[in-house]
């Protein structure tokens, strides 16, 4: 379960650097997996926030652990900063959330509670159950569930679901696609939403 990204260009660090164009940083990172050569990588914290673009001069593996240098190509300030780092969050927040969310109705869910499943058309016609990152809720919900009678959100636990979970882009940044039946058990919490008055959904993701 999960999404691989084949070029690996992002390099997290919550480390406090004082950053200046052409200096030379040390980092470390757990994993064993190495920044390819001649490939431009993002500097961001551990919220995603944009910091710089940077080249990596060295780097070593050793007891699952990346150790290096790199050095500041290029700094992040003002508004251009705010737009990369949501793009980042777009497109990659769902990654490190604990959970993923599926947008469904109250008569699906007792549904899918009397079965021990949910299990829906789009795995015979596509291969897959559309979930949701929480940054997208409530463009999927406009998008889908404006006439669904009981509107909710189901929070799925990620290490619970045991059909394979893949990451792939569609409109908006990286989807959680389920390829398989959801076992109920992997249902964390499920939370009543409703429309605004002018029939539009503007979930809080802060209160998820």
């Amino acid at each position: 379960m999960g999404f691989k990204i084949e070029v690996n260009s992002i390099l997290r660090s919550d480390e406090q650097y004082d950053l200046k164009v052409g200096e030379i940083y040390s980092f470390s990172k757990q994993g064993s997996r190495v920044f390819f050569d001649d490939i431009p990588v993002w500097l961001t914290d551990s919220n995603w926030l944009a910091l710089a673009e940077i080249s990596i001069v060295s780097q070593t593996r050793e007891n699952n652990q990346l150790c290096g240098q790199f050095r500041v190509d290029y700094i992040y300030q003002g508004e251009e900063q705010q737009n990369i780092t949501n793009m980042f969050i777009r497109m990659y927040g769902g990654l490190m959330d604990p959970y993923i969310y599926l947008l469904s109705s109250e008569a699906e869910y007792k549904q899918a509670l009397a079965s021990g499943q949910f299990v829906r058309d789009s795995l015979q016609t596509e291969g897959f159950i559309h979930a949701s990152p929480k940054s997208q809720l409530s463009r999927v919900a406009n998008k889908f569930y404006k006439k669904t009678e009981q509107p909710i959100i189901i929070e799925l636990d990620k290490k619970l679901i045991t059909s394979e979970v893949k990451w792939e882009p569609a409109t908006g940044g990286l989807y959680p696609h389920i390829f398989g039946p959801i076992n109920i058990d992997s249902v964390y919490k499920v939370i009543p939403i409703a429309p605004e008055s002018s029939g539009d959904f503007s979930i809080d993701i802060t209160a998820l």
